[in-house]
């Protein structure tokens, strides 16, 4: 991760004040109010320059002081929960507004330059209060909205990125050519069939990414690279499945299964001797559908197999953005086994 990510992950929800683009952006926002409030119906005419150039001081300078504040106290608030956080976040440009008007109406009676009347200093200190802490809440909500997606864009392409790395390993290409070129001689029939899904399985990892298709066509994929796979470890590789038939057509995330398989197969059967059993299931869980895959591990696993993170964390960030907190990728550990299990909304589709 880099450090701009790690900044941005450690304000959670707090937009970054830190940024330029974020600080440009206030002040082109605050100096817009100011000529909406000048020229508004009500104000006596058209505003003067003196009017201009004294509410844009003062409200500027409230901005920017604000922004210094919370640009320092962000990380802070950040880790505050959402509620007690924003409340913080905006009585800060409410507070900074009181001081500096204050400072205002006292340097214009010291000066006595008038454009603060006596009697109407309460409600000049009130408004500018109320003004900032509304501007600086609808502020935030924009700025966080922005980041938000921005963040969604990113996050998007880099997993995008990610699933062609993870996908396109040289070694499955190999070992399966390998595995291929062996049986040419020996059974062409099965060759043949072995190409072909091959090139089914580069083409579903290769081809534009779809939001999401049916189990079924999951599972058809997760067949074919099993049998691929079959060819070089032989009776080694054990497969067993519980799917229940009626959940064939929900639909899930493209390529959200078979990585997972891909795994159990590379950290688990593969580095067993033995080999082991992989065990998918597919279940009904309450208005989810749950899938699971479960792999025997080594005790002492090679740190050099390596990789399992990056595609749990690129489905995780795939179901994120596309479900929320209404989907989930959960773990389960032990000494001798490791099941990892996909939830995700309960959605039907076209049957195969």
């Amino acid at each position: 991760m880099t450090q701009p990510d790690a900044r941005a992950e450690s304000r959670g929800w707090m937009p970054d004040f830190c940024s330029l683009p974020i600080l440009g952006s206030v002040v082109a926002t605050v100096e817009l109010i100011v000529l909406i409030v000048l020229i508004a119906p009500g104000q006596g005419g058209w505003p003067t320059l003196r009017d201009l150039f004294a509410t844009s001081f003062l409200a500027q300078w409230i901005a920017l002081i604000s922004a210094a504040l919370l640009c320092k106290a962000g990380p802070w608030l950040a880790r505050r929960p959402f509620w007690s956080g924003g409340v913080v976040a905006t009585l800060i440009p409410a507070v900074v507004a009181i001081a500096c008007s204050a400072i205002a109406q006292s340097l214009d009676r010291s000066l006595a330059l008038r454009w603060i009347p006596a009697a109407e200093a309460p409600t000049f200190l009130l408004s500018n209060a109320v003004l900032a802490a509304v501007v600086g809440l609808i502020l935030m909500r924009y700025i966080f909205v922005l980041q938000q997606w921005q963040r969604g864009v990113e996050a998007q392409a880099a997993a995008r990125i990610e699933t062609l790395q993870a996908r396109i390993r040289p070694h499955f290409l190999f070992n399966s050519l390998n595995a291929i070129a062996s049986l040419i001689r020996i059974d062409a029939d099965k060759a043949e069939a072995a190409v072909e899904d091959l090139a089914t399985v580069f083409r579903a990892t290769l081809r534009e990414e779809r939001n999401d298709h049916t189990l079924a066509d999951e599972l058809d994929l997760v067949d074919r690279y099993l049998a691929i796979e079959g060819l070089r470890l032989g009776e080694r590789l054990q497969v067993t499945r519980a799917i229940e038939p009626s959940l064939r057509a929900c639909r899930v995330p493209a390529l959200s299964v078979q990585p997972l398989v891909e795994n159990a197969i590379h950290h688990g059967v593969q580095a067993l001797p033995e080999g082991g059993v992989i065990a998918i299931s597919a279940y009904r869980d309450g208005d989810a559908l749950c899938v699971s895959v479960r792999n025997p591990k080594p005790r002492h696993a090679s740190a050099r197999l390596g990789g399992n993170h990056i595609a749990l964390g690129n489905i995780r960030e795939r179901l994120r953005m596309r479900y929320g907190n209404r989907a989930a990728l959960s773990v389960d550990a032990a000494a001798d086994y490791h099941a990892v299990t996909l939830r995700v909304p309960l959605q039907e589709g076209e049957g195969r």
